[in-house]
């Protein structure tokens, strides 16, 4: 991510307003995690402290959309199974995801399509990271499912001003961002971006989420890690491709760009075998629970 990132950070603001805080649990998780002696019994008793955390922790891990093939029945069982920074990551993921709620939020967008959307993405990436061997830790999951966030807080800072602008798009992201653009000087790629960087999370993370969307001007070969932040497009466009069409209409097989970033990683280099694979994860996860809180 090549623009200065403190630019990045004024724009959006000087538009939206003071930026939210990162949340106290996860700045909590994050600094007692950064501690690379810490024991898996500390950061357990620290984050059982929040019963409804934990409760949340490990139903993320125990569902079909995170794919463990283990039962994880307590928070030390997690942080041995899934590893440390792992358990971080979904710490991260729900906390700012409720963080954003609040009653100023249009509940179409918190509880309907928004949340299965961004849940689906979440796993769509996550097993794209495990079918590819690409040896995230949680970077994925995460990553997918805080994409869109940059419109929740456009949501909560601009109010009826951004609902105009998302229902005038119709649904359709890449006029989404056409309309963003034009409304207020970048898309809710930027503010997710400038949300992270304002939170300090890490690039690999920061990139992902401004790279979700195909720009030109966002080229994934210089992201932090470029292999997520394919994986994380890839993903957004399967979560809303119809894969009963042909392959060439399905926009998360024809992302050349991401594919090509995506190569290294043996990944199938014929349309046809994407949307195999692809049709494969959608239709399990059509066959799963949505998960919810």
């Amino acid at each position: 991510m090549d623009m200065n990132r403190h630019e990045a950070v004024e724009s959006v603001v000087a538009c939206v307003g003071e930026l939210p805080a990162l949340p106290s649990v996860v700045a909590e998780v994050l600094q007692i995690t950064d501690d690379p002696a810490v024991a898996v019994s500390q950061i357990s008793d620290h984050v059982q402290r929040d019963p409804a955390l934990t409760a949340k922790i490990l139903k993320v891990s125990n569902s079909p959309y995170y794919g463990m093939k283990q039962h994880v029945g307590s928070l030390k069982l997690a942080l041995v199974i899934l590893g440390v920074r792992e358990v971080r990551n979904i710490v991260l993921g729900i906390s700012v995801l409720e963080q954003l709620q609040d009653e100023g939020m249009q509940d179409s967008v918190v509880t309907g399509d928004f949340w299965k959307h961004s849940v689906t993405v979440a796993a769509l990436t996550k097993r794209l990271g495990a079918a590819f061997a690409l040896g995230l830790q949680g970077e994925d999951f995460t990553s997918g499912l805080l994409h869109d966030m940059g419109k929740m807080v456009l949501f909560r800072q601009l109010g009826r001003t951004y609902e105009q602008v998302f229902t005038d798009a119709g649904g359709d992201s890449s006029k989404l961002c056409d309309l963003e653009l034009a409304s207020f000087g970048f898309d809710h790629a930027d503010v997710a971006a400038a949300l992270a960087i304002h939170w300090n999370l890490p690039g690999s993370l920061v990139d992902s989420l401004w790279c979700h969307h195909p720009s030109a001007s966002r080229p994934l070969a210089e992201a932090n890690n470029p292999r997520l932040a394919a994986s994380v497009r890839i993903a957004n466009l399967a979560a809303r491709d119809d894969f009963s069409k042909p392959s060439a209409q399905c926009a998360s097989c024809s992302d050349e760009d991401a594919w090509a970033v995506l190569s290294a990683a043996k990944v199938p280099a014929d349309i046809e075998q994407r949307k195999e694979l692809l049709a494969g994860f959608s239709q399990e996860l059509k066959e799963s629970p949505l998960l919810d809180f």
